[in-house]
């Protein structure tokens, strides 16, 4: 157990105070995909032999088939166990994407990319989660729990890292689609066996949990103190933008003077979601940024051949009341390109700690065979063409989360329900426990939005992106009018009105003083 524990505290130490600075995700996340999740249809056409004039740092396809040749002679020869050739050469096409040095580029399967696709109809269910990797680590943790869910039901906490799914050992270079989808998920009634180790008390934790359908909003809202709108959004999906404005209507029409938008744990999602909200937010015709038609600038992409798109504001609507913008270290991609353009326009201020950083562009290339690749292709810039990535942005207050003495004790309660919801304990010892890898700070996403690459949302329903850090779309229509608080990565988020959110009482006070100003 000690030596478990002191494991377990460096990984989580040396790691997390790394992430938590701004490199953490979803992030699930899984972050999302750039301006608007769509996948680019052409068909990649594989070519042998060494392309002619290759670029510097190109590969030498003469020495890799040389050299596989001579490998797999030796295989043939000396290696003891059957072998599986399908297998191999698949691993070929992930070692060659790995080789970029870049966590959101990789390759996919045919049966991955299938299952990275698929839309989840009825007979596919989630848990009500949602998840995020940290692409420092490797590790993959819950970065929210649905009230009344299964995940809810029994014990899961925020924070929980996963260490092993059914017989799947989480390994810190699992991609988190494919966890999420390939193994979460499954046929409604069905359950499964999570082992999770949860930092606040040093120990593993282990419990089985029945899939269901769950519709869980994208946005939850309430009036704070009769003049305050709060609106939380756990994700950019494509119900979002719905949401979101029947929200922001129902609050004025209650006569509300200042709004507080709580992007905190938002790994991102659909670019265009995100676009199409702060569309809704800015009057048309800024002039800080616009174009030469007046147009205010939303935000712009550019490739390595400086060749992108730019997003305008153009649908004739704003709302003209003080803003606050709650942040964190989870607060990633599309969330980032929101709080971005607001503050850009001195139309928000930001309050909380410095965000993720995500500020890349991943895009889905089908190969043509049912396999893929994603790759990361662009960066995206706020109106001030502001470059965030590895990054992110800073706070116009920063203060950091402080999590009670009462959540502290909850959280150490709850390890005992979980352990009480199947009558299994959580001190086993792990078969062998995996280093934590330190890989360069990025996110994912999938073509064409920013969304976060992180952070994934195991709530069921339909997947509205089917790219890492896709979230899952988590129900339709209007937003829950609740009183909800941001996820907090790892750490316990505050769930009840009567806990406290020092966070959120910072930006309240914020807003106040704006309204009276």
């Amino acid at each position: 157990m000690e030596s478990r524990s002191r494991f377990w505290k460096g990984v989580l130490v040396g790691a997390l105070v790394t992430a938590f600075a701004g490199l953490l995700i979803v992030g699930m996340s899984a972050g999302i995909f750039l301006v608007g999740r769509s996948v680019i249809q052409d068909q990649i056409q594989v070519q042998s032999g060494s392309p002619a004039g290759a670029e510097e740092g190109a590969v030498d396809w003469g020495q890799v088939e040389a050299k596989s040749r001579r490998i797999q002679t030796i295989i043939q020869r000396y290696f003891l166990f059957e072998k599986d050739g399908k297998n191999m050469e698949e691993f070929i096409y992930k070692g060659l994407m790995a080789g970029l040095d870049d966590p959101y580029s990789v390759y996919y399967t045919q049966e991955e990319f299938t299952d990275l696709m698929e839309e989840t109809t009825g007979e596919y269910c989630g848990i009500g989660a949602m998840v995020s990797k940290n692409m420092v680590t490797g590790m993959i943790s819950i970065a929210k729990v649905f009230k009344g869910t299964p995940a809810d039901e029994a014990g899961l906490r925020v924070g929980d890292i996963f260490y092993q799914v059914d017989d799947l050992e989480v390994t810190t270079d699992l991609d988190l689609d494919i966890l999420v989808k390939q193994h979460v998920k499954g046929e409604e009634g069905t359950s499964v066996h999570l082992k999770m180790f949860r930092p606040s008390v040093e120990d593993y934790v282990e419990m089985d949990v029945v899939r269901r359908q769950i519709e869980v909003p994208t946005v939850e809202y309430s009036m704070k103190e009769e003049a305050y709108g709060y609106i939380s959004i756990s994700q950019f999906d494509d119900v979002t933008t719905e949401q979101f404005i029947a929200a922001v209507e129902d609050l004025e029409e209650q006569g509300m003077k200042g709004l507080l938008i709580d992007l905190r744990g938002n790994p991102g999602g659909v670019l265009d979601t995100a676009v199409a909200m702060i569309d809704y937010m800015l009057p048309d015709d800024l002039p800080r940024y616009a174009d030469e038609e007046g147009r205010a600038l939303i935000v712009s992409t550019a490739d390595k051949d400086e060749q992108g798109e730019k997003y305008y504001c153009q649908d004739g609507h704003s709302v003209d009341i003080p803003v606050v913008v709650l942040v964190d270290g989870n607060s990633a991609s599309a969330s980032e390109v929101f709080a971005g353009a607001l503050r850009d326009y001195d139309r928000a201020k930001l309050v909380g700690t410095t965000t993720f950083g995500k500020g890349i562009v991943q895009t889905l290339l089908p190969l043509g065979d049912g396999s893929a690749v994603k790759l990361t292709t662009a960066h995206y810039y706020s109106p001030s063409g502001f470059d965030l990535h590895g990054i992110g942005l800073e706070p116009d207050v920063e203060i950091a989360y402080e999590v009670s003495h009462d959540q502290e004790k909850e959280a150490a309660t709850g390890k005992d329900a979980a352990e009480a919801s199947d009558g299994k304990g959580g001190a086993s010892t792990p078969g062998k426990e995996k280093e934590a890898e330190t890989t360069a700070p990025e996110e994912g996403a999938g073509t064409s939005a920013p969304g976060d690459g992180s952070g994934t949302s195991i709530s069921g329903g339909t997947d509205s992106e089917g790219e890492a850090s896709d979230s899952s779309r988590a129900g339709d229509g209007a937003g829950a009018k609740t009183e909800p608080s941001g996820s907090q990565g790892g750490q316990e988020s505050p769930e009840e009105d009567d806990v406290p959110d020092n966070q959120l009482e910072k930006g309240l006070e914020v807003l106040k003083e704006m309204v009276r100003s």
